[in-house]
């Protein structure tokens, strides 16, 4: 999880802008003048639950922020200071993966990244997981990091669908049965030895009454992950009957959890079909199962993984959310790099894979991560580059019937399988189409065309 920290009212705006862009990895906190929660406490909070932190605000106001005697800065924090005014980032602790986030954060904002100490140790390649909405542990797991680093076979291991980046070509789901795991799951690793990549994706649906104390459904919920192994880190928000957000079992456990609640109306509960329904409950509430009607109702579809649990007062359950694929429709502009908007690059970086005419692909080639899958679909005929040179790309693309698609419907069935699909054309991209589906949408428009000198008409 990243802390964004907003240094007033001007840091406000992209801290806000980063959050959107990484909502299930990051947690902004906002200073304000003349309250408790000052731009010193900020800073300070952030950096006592974040390991990475990202400052929004002047260069000078944030590093008299961090020599604060206020300001703890823990071993091993990594502190990105941007420019308020879109121009720059910072990173002000020279560690391992800190330059690498501020590319990330360059890509995202469109900011230059400026590196004024030495050159930093070589990143883990396995730090692109860190902005996208994962939970990435090293503890335990110093082998899994170590081969992915040096080129070594990497088992990749998933327990949890999850449309992750581009992993280095040597982390594969066929590697040896002896080398070290990548394992992508939420829930706890047996032996201690694998490294894991933990999707943000559990629901916890709360039921309390007016007798239940403020710390009961809490205690409840810690009792119930120690017994069934899953992560508190997986957790993505609390669920509830409407009304009930403001119940101080349900505040508490959200504020312990750091994740926002959910509330839903007693008639759209009762639609749903639970395990453990209680005639009680549907007397006095109108529904027949709240904490686990709740936990279904945010999943979007998925299902539930820990049925109704009890203390005195308080229920629990936990349902884990249908993990969708993504698929960023991105235009090009004409094709120069210097010409590509900057959210297109972050979605480039981010996707594992990218589809789209041939020249298109070529066009973006060198800017991707190494690992990326590129599938290129050409037409009919010669295919041509953005400088006129023959391309060869040999075969078709199929879907799993074997039907021959297009680039569209390429990207389509990635993203349909839970891949994270980067769509790509020359041009704006006002061209590419896709049906609604198993997958998020997001769209990208690129220049139109090339920059003309001259006074404007």
């Amino acid at each position: 999880m990243i802390g964004l920290v907003a240094i007033y009212g001007p840091g406000r705006p992209l801290a806000d802008e980063l959050q959107a862009l990484w909502p299930e990895s990051s947690h902004a906190y906002r200073a304000s003048r003349g309250n408790c929660f000052q731009a010193p406490e900020a800073m300070q909070f952030a950096l006592s639950r974040h390991r990475q932190v990202i400052a929004v605000g002047s260069l000078a106001v944030v590093v008299g922020l961090l020599a604060d005697e206020r300001v703890d800065v823990p071993r091993g924090a990594e502190v990105l200071c941007v420019d308020p005014g879109r121009r720059w980032v910072i990173p002000l602790t020279h560690t391992d993966s800190a330059e690498e986030l501020a590319r990330e954060v360059a890509a995202a904002l469109g900011v230059t990244p400026v590196f004024t100490g030495p050159p930093a140790a070589p990143a883990n390649p396995l730090d692109v997981l860190t902005p996208h909405a994962v939970r990435y542990y090293r503890a335990g797991a110093t082998a899994t990091a170590e081969a992915a680093a040096a080129g070594r076979p990497v088992r990749l291991v998933t327990e949890v669908p999850y449309p992750l980046p581009a992993l280095p070509p040597n982390v594969r789901t066929d590697a040896p049965e002896d080398a070290p795991v990548l394992r992508v799951s939420d829930q706890e690793d047996p032996d201690g030895s694998d490294l894991l990549v933990v999707p943000r994706t559990l629901v916890v649906g709360i039921g309390a009454g007016s007798g239940t104390e403020s710390a009961e459904a809490m205690q409840l919920l810690m009792a119930v992950l120690k017994e069934t192994g899953y992560l508190r880190s997986a957790i993505a928000r609390v669920a509830t009957l409407a009304g009930k957000a403001d119940h101080p079992a349900v505040r508490w456990a959200a504020r312990c959890l750091n994740v926002p609640v959910d509330e839903h109306p007693a008639e759209e509960l009762a639609r749903y079909t639970v395990p453990n329904p209680s005639e009680a409950v549907g007397t006095a509430v109108g529904t027949a199962s709240v904490a686990e009607a709740a936990a279904l109702a945010s999943a979007n579809g998925g299902h539930l993984v820990v049925a109704k649990r009890k203390s005195a007062t308080a229920t629990v359950a936990i349902a884990r959310a249908a993990v969708r694929g993504r698929l960023a429709l991105v235009g090009l502009g004409p094709g120069a790099h210097d010409l590509l908007v900057p959210r297109a690059l972050a979605e480039l970086r981010r996707a594992s894979v990218v589809v789209g005419r041939p020249e298109a692909v070529e066009a973006v080639a060198e800017l991707l991560r190494p690992g990326t899958r590129q599938v290129a679909v050409p037409e009919p005929g010669t295919v041509l580059n953005t400088r006129g040179v023959p391309l060869d790309w040999a075969g078709v693309a199929t879907d799993g019937t074997g039907q021959v698609v297009d680039h569209v419907g390429a990207a389509v069935t990635l993203a349909a399988h839970g891949h994270a699909v980067a769509l790509v054309a020359l041009g704006d991209g006002s061209g590419l189409t896709v049906p609604p589906g198993a997958y998020e949408i997001l769209r990208v428009p690129g220049l139109p065309a090339l920059p003309v000198d001259g006074d404007p008409a």
